[in-house]
């Protein structure tokens, strides 16, 4: 049973202007798409029928300040997903037909393997567990860890891995630096708050 209220599908960008137009041709009328732009060298601009935003401020590997704007965007339903993913048409009917819960995130799949950073949660869950920490802005890595971590602690976690999104990370990628090992000790010392391993 589809809920009333449109899902948003949600995307960050950072110059990776090869990959619009697949999210255009995929765009569901159930679905509102917004994506952030997180101040790439080259703007993102309008879309036609798509929500954009664009962070003002360049710092080096701002995701999760980056969604936590889309986020506050968005209402109801959000799949987030990388720019280098493509949430399909097919992957919105599927997740139309899901039992969805409040309280629950959803991690769904990806063609080529299972992560973490593609999933399914209500904004009312999302600013349940704080959104994205943003001390991880500005480094790479081990954001989608701890948000994972707070999900755990705070959520019911469904893996649904059967919901498979496309893939694109060859195509789409920064020349950014991606040294993990700030980022790696930030996790270490954050995650004794969960009772959690690295």
């Amino acid at each position: 049973m589809r809920d009333k209220e449109k899902l948003t599908i949600l995307y960050t960008y950072y110059g990776q202007k090869e990959r619009i137009g697949g999210i255009i041709n995929e765009v569901h009328p159930d679905t509102k798409v917004i994506i952030v732009d997180d101040c790439s060298p080259e703007p993102l601009g309008t879309i036609d029928g798509i929500e954009t935003h664009r962070i003002p401020v360049d710092v080096t590997w701002n995701q999760p300040a980056a969604r936590n704007r889309g986020f506050k965007e968005a209402e109801g339903w959000i799949a987030c997903a990388d720019i280098d993913h493509l949430i399909t048409y097919d992957n919105v009917e599927d997740i139309l037909k899901l039992k969805r819960e409040k309280g629950t995130v959803y991690f769904l799949g990806r063609e080529d393997n299972n992560s973490w950073n593609v999933y399914l949660i209500h904004k009312d869950d999302f600013d349940k567990i704080g959104g994205y920490d943003e001390d991880f802005c500005g480094h790479y890595g081990y954001d989608d860890i701890e948000f994972l971590f707070r999900c755990q602690d705070k959520l019911n976690v469904e893996e649904r891995r059967d919901i498979k999104v496309k893939v694109f990370a060859k195509e789409s990628s920064t020349n950014l630096k991606r040294d993990t090992e700030f980022n790696k000790k930030l996790l270490e010392n954050k995650v004794k708050l969960y009772g959690k391993n690295t």
